[in-house]
């Protein structure tokens, strides 16, 4: 077994070897278990992942195990990179080198508004990739499972959430946007946000491409 644990998190007393046990049932050379399992006592499922192009189904003995097969493409993602930080695997995990834009960041926060809005009681599921990713545009650093938990769970609204967005979503692509860029591709989505007006999740992210764009034409690309 290979733990990966650079934050010294405490693994629970016998959770090494019940991972070893789980994996050790997964005719696969690269899985591996992370997420609540390896921290609490009380937890909901066992999260295994499994690396592969098979097509074949994988299973273990243990109903609370939910397996996730992983392509070879998806090693080059901010959520390979994430789960894979802090585990407990078969083998030596492959690494590849992260690719992100700021497109696909502005994906995330196109997915997550509308959820965010519409499960406004339990929103922390839907906020995890748009935590993951805005943390890791706003500090270059990516956030393991267990540091991801505990960063949604310091938000006590969706509230919260919507603002800390707002607040940080221009720092984001001042950083790492080219102005051309930026005000050829907002003033794209803007358009097409005005046309679903109406619609609360709509309006705020048009709200959103607006404050970025404003930022663009107050000049304050510029001065960063």
């Amino acid at each position: 077994m290979i733990i990966y644990n650079p934050q010294n998190e405490n693994i629970l007393k016998g959770k090494i070897e019940e991972a070893e046990s789980l994996l050790n049932q997964i005719s696969a050379k690269h899985c591996f278990i992370t997420g609540s399992f390896l921290y609490k006592e009380n937890y909901k499922d066992i999260d295994i992942f499994v690396i592969s192009r098979s097509k074949k189904r994988f299973q273990v003995r243990n109903k609370k195990a939910k397996i996730t097969i992983i392509d070879f493409n998806e090693l080059y993602s901010l959520f390979y990179h994430s789960i894979s930080k802090s585990c407990i695997a078969k083998n030596i995990l492959p690494q590849k080198p992260l690719k992100i834009t700021l497109a696909d960041y502005w994906g995330i926060i196109n997915e997550a508004v509308p959820m965010l809005l519409n499960q406004k009681n339990t929103y922390h599921k839907s906020v995890r990739y748009l935590l993951l990713y805005t943390h890791y545009f706003l500090n270059e650093q990516t956030l393991d499972t267990f540091q991801l938990n505990k960063r949604v769970l310091e938000f006590k609204s969706y509230q919260e959430v919507l603002d800390y967005i707002f607040q940080n979503i221009q720092k984001v692509f001042v950083k790492y946007g080219k102005p051309s860029y930026i005000k050829r591709f907002f003033y794209t989505q803007s358009g097409y946000y005005l046309k679903l007006s109406g619609y609360q999740a709509q309006n705020y992210l048009y709200d959103l491409t607006h404050q970025i764009i404003r930022g663009l034409s107050h000049g304050r690309y510029s001065e960063i």
